[in-house]
């Protein structure tokens, strides 16, 4: 499958260790340890360290991904798998920061 963006993204790094998979009936899971038949969202990180942060430090009640992810400044992508799988599928860009804050609700 080609992975395509915007015509000024960083290309997505692929690495088994450093993508996590949001999984229908699992939460999310490490890409080698994620059965493919469920698979909803793709996080790519930029590094292993960062997506087995995600891994252990994402919660369910978070109102945003970057709430449970590593402070830095980096870059990563997500995926929304679609089934069939397309020739062609879209990686959303985005940024994390050292000083990053959720958005407040109240």
């Amino acid at each position: 499958m080609k992975i395509i963006g915007e015509a000024n993204d960083v290309a997505p790094v692929i690495k088994s260790k450093n993508i996590v998979i949001k999984t229908k009936y699992n939460g999310l899971k490490m890409m080698d340890n994620a059965s493919f038949t469920d698979w909803e969202t793709m996080f790519i990180f930029p590094d292993s360290e960062k997506a087995v942060f995600f891994i252990n430090n994402f919660k369910s009640d978070m109102h945003e991904y970057q709430e449970g992810m590593m402070k830095d400044d980096y870059i990563f992508h997500i995926i929304h798998c679609v089934y069939p799988k397309p020739e062609q599928i879209y990686a959303d860009q985005l940024r994390m920061t050292k000083d990053f804050t959720p958005y407040s609700f109240k």
